[in-house]
């Protein structure tokens, strides 16, 4: 009896399902053995569990992610030798691997990706392939999929800072902040981000190389931040971070006169004053508010009024410790684990 081709033809394909379901299956459990011993930080004996997963189902896109995880893992900075160089760049071709393999479908998919990009994003922004060109290709990527995750966007504008791109990062910082305009958090960040040294004197953007002194715009920084503040008006700790913000100014800038440094403290506890009028054993506040006494003491030539603010600061500071004591001995005990039989 003749069989036929159309049934040979079946026969073959149930066959080489079978084999690819087999490979799948295998793949599968040396991704699990991948896990454990990444888990346990066994790199080099992962990076084998992860090439035969992948080998075996060379779609993996989750095992090409762990493979160049496990290769960036261990990669250690300025090492200047050939083997150390190779498993960074390991790393970059199974990351890359990973995209190329990923339909980005699935809930599971799609954090692999992000993971990936995230990896790439990192590795492009620091010696030795530092490149802004491939590190923004993939922050954009990163940002196209979720264009309005302020995850997202705060990895693209860390990225800008990094490269001292200046005018775009604030751009994305404003853009998370009017995206979550009540959000106090995404003002806060924008608030930070012009409290760091990106500008020189003028008010431009620090360029790299340059003899000019960097400056960072803290008047701009605290006008955001009291704009954070009047988002919920009895959040305490909105005041505390205004608080918080001329506290540091005051103490930390040596060009500052003593007279500028003793109206910022003024400013301080005027704010923190606040915080504690909504909660008065609120500890952080109660310390700040001794720091702010602080800085009024080394900012006045007046023995008698350095004395005493010297005296305030100390009895805040007891009255500080004091109440987070309290508040660490009210809070409730973490259960511990039980121990399983």
């Amino acid at each position: 009896m003749k069989t036929s081709t159309p049934v040979v033809a079946l026969a073959l394909i149930a066959v080489l399902g079978t084999g690819v379901g087999c490979a799948r299956v295998r793949s599968k459990a040396a991704m699990k053995d991948g896990n454990k011993d990444y888990k346990e930080e066994n790199f080099k004996k992962a990076v084998d569990d992860y090439e035969r997963a992948t080998r075996l189902d060379p779609n993996f896109s989750e095992a090409w992610f762990y493979l160049g995880s496990s290769h960036q893992a261990q990669y250690r900075p300025g090492k200047e030798t050939p083997e150390n160089k190779k498993q960074l760049e390991d790393a970059i071709d199974a990351f890359k691997k990973s995209l190329e393999t990923n339909p980005g479908q699935t809930e599971g998919q799609k954090n692999v990706k992000r993971n990936t990009l995230a990896a790439l994003i990192g590795i492009y922004a620091e010696e030795p392939y530092k490149n802004y060109e491939e590190a923004q290709k993939y922050a954009q990527q990163l940002v196209a999929d979720n264009p309005n995750d302020s995850k997202n966007l705060y990895a693209l504008a860390n990225l800008y800072e990094k490269f001292l791109k200046v005018p775009e990062a604030e751009a994305v910082y404003k853009k998370v902040a009017e995206q979550n305009a009540k959000d106090a958090k995404a003002c806060g960040a924008l608030a930070a981000f012009y409290n760091k040294p990106n500008w020189d004197e003028a008010g431009e953007p620090w360029v790299e190389g340059s003899d000019k002194p960097r400056r960072a715009k803290f008047d701009q920084a605290i006008g955001v931040l009291e704009q954070c503040a009047a988002i919920d008006p009895t959040d305490h700790t909105g005041y505390q971070k205004v608080a918080s913000f001329y506290w540091d100014k005051a103490y930390r800038d040596p060009l500052l006169t003593d007279e500028q440094k003793n109206a910022y403290a003024d400013k301080g506890l005027e704010n923190v004053n606040k915080a504690l009028e909504l909660k008065p054993d609120y500890f952080e506040a109660v310390i700040y508010k001794g720091l702010l006494y602080r800085v009024k003491a080394g900012a006045t030539s007046d023995r008698r009024a350095k004395a005493q603010f010297l005296e305030t600061a100390q009895d805040l500071q007891k009255q500080g410790l004091e109440l987070k004591k309290q508040a660490a001995e009210s809070a409730p005990a973490t259960p511990a684990a039980s121990g399983g039989q």
